[in-house]
């Protein structure tokens, strides 16, 4: 096996598990490289002699394992979608839903890889494009979390107008409108109310955020509808959101359109995590912590 290390670099506590894990890969001989463009940052944490090659040529690895928490997760998510690859992610974060490995179990959690000792799961994404008057499209990042939109400004209220499948179902008085997939359920749509669903499951979920109305219900649609997001002509200043890493702008003349896809990735889950346990577990943890 032929490994990729997609580290976060802005985590401040990223040296030590660094450092702990391409201890294991060496111990056992395993090839691994890190990402060329992260050469000076990794330098600069004490690593000399390590084996780098592009981003782009990484997609060629066996097994990509990113370190950070869920946003680091999700941004290699994004990277190496396209690509045959298996990915786990270290957890460096807080709660965290992602990643199923941590610092305490690492090297048993990889000899599990080795041994192929390990569940693959496939996760839809969410493909979307903006249509401008004129016909113009433009294409916006997939991404495995969510599709956000709405004001720029904080608690401002927007309408949007929410489309399936070609017919007008409703008009959200909201702060915003978030389309989510299963893996995005625990986390934006979750704050809002919205419902868990596994990491396999390939519906969406459509979710108000903080609804002016009693339309604050979320909708669970079919991985192979067609959503689409317009704005009466009095909204102005909207903003897309994608997994909260891109930011698009959206005119009340556009039309956003979204719709399901599966991706080449695969993501590793271990036969010993059951996902609702886990997830139970976690949300029940940080409730204690914050008393």
């Amino acid at each position: 096996m032929k490994f990729g290390i997609y580290p976060n670099l802005e985590k401040k506590d990223l040296k030590q598990p660094l450092f702990q894990l391409l201890k294991i890969l060496r111990s056992e001989n395993i090839s691994y490289t890190l990402p060329e463009e992260m050469k000076p940052g990794i330098e600069a944490l004490g690593f000399e002699n390590e084996c780098y090659e592009p981003t782009v040529s990484m997609r060629k690895k066996d097994v990509i394992l990113s370190i950070g928490g869920d946003g680091s997760f999700l941004g290699a998510a994004r990277i190496f979608r396209n690509s045959p690859v298996l990915m786990a992610g270290i957890h460096l974060g807080e709660l965290g839903f992602l990643n199923t490995i941590t610092c305490e179990d690492m090297e048993r959690r990889i000899h599990m890889i080795l041994d192929h000792d390990f569940l693959e799961e496939s996760r839809i994404y969410l493909s979307s494009f903006i249509l401008k008057q004129g016909a113009e499209r433009k294409e916006l990042p997939d991404v495995l979390n969510d599709v956000v939109i709405g004001h720029d400004q904080i608690g401002r209220l927007t309408r949007l107008r929410f489309s399936l499948n070609g017919h007008f179902i409703q008009e959200y008085a909201a702060d915003g409108l978030i389309v989510s997939s299963p893996t995005g359920s625990t986390g934006y749509s979750l704050s809002c109310g919205g419902p868990v669903l596994g990491p396999e499951d390939d519906h969406m979920i459509v979710i108000p955020i903080c609804a002016h109305t009693l339309q604050r219900f979320p909708i669970l649609l079919k991985n192979k509808d067609t959503i689409e997001i317009t704005a009466p002509e009095r909204e102005g200043n909207l903003h897309i959101s994608l997994d909260g890493a891109y930011d698009e702008e959206f005119d009340n003349s556009d039309r956003l359109i979204i719709r399901a896809v599966s991706k080449p990735i695969r993501f590793i889950r271990f036969r010993d995590m059951e996902f609702f346990s886990g997830i139970s577990r976690k949300l029940i943890r940080k409730i204690f912590e914050n008393q």
